[in-house]
């Protein structure tokens, strides 16, 4: 009969893998996820933030480091609201 493998409290690892960041303390690398949130809470402005952040090397929100720039792909799913128009404009001149 097989035995289940185990180990000693004393004998686990006492530290876990270390994070890496794309921004730091805020989105972990090679990380997929949602924002969610209550309506008109401003998550899709949020997420043109950290796409724009990421893309450009500038700080997300002002605040967090981007510690890998790169190219992004950006899919807002309620893109139906007119105030992106505006959006766009005041995102374009960071992008340089």
């Amino acid at each position: 009969m097989n035995t289940l493998p185990f180990q000693r409290a004393s004998q686990l690892a006492t530290t876990g893998p270390q994070t890496q960041w794309l921004i730091d303390g805020l989105w972990s690398d090679q990380a997929v996820g949602i924002l969610g949130g209550e309506p008109k809470c401003c998550k899709s402005f949020l997420a043109l933030d950290v796409a724009v952040s990421v893309a450009s090397g500038a700080a997300c929100l002002r605040q967090f480091p981007v510690r890998r720039t790169g190219k992004v792909l950006l899919f807002l799913g309620a893109f139906i609201n007119p105030a992106f128009n505006n959006a766009f404009v005041w995102v374009k001149p960071w992008i340089r």
